[in-house]
């Protein structure tokens, strides 16, 4: 799946209670301090969540960073 323009993820959407259910599901059945879920282009929209304590969330952006630079480094690699 492609995307001419990314789609639009935003917390407190139509689907966000759909979303923080499965979120939630995820840090129970893992045992985690913390989860995040992020769904691009799912059946009900896009969207994310997050689970847990307000300690573990505070690791998520460089978290996010650090994933986003390897993908970035991983699509041009593809590319060439």
């Amino acid at each position: 799946m492609t995307y001419k323009q990314g789609p639009e993820v935003i917390a407190g959407g139509a689907s966000a209670a759909r979303f923080d259910m499965v979120c939630s599901a995820v840090q129970r059945l893992t045992e985690a301090k913390c989860a995040a879920v992020i769904v691009i282009g799912g059946e009900c929209g896009s969207g994310y969540s997050i689970a847990g304590s307000f300690d573990a969330q505070l690791l998520l952006p460089g978290i996010l960073r650090k994933m986003a630079d390897v993908l970035e480094r991983e699509q041009a690699l593809r590319r060439q």
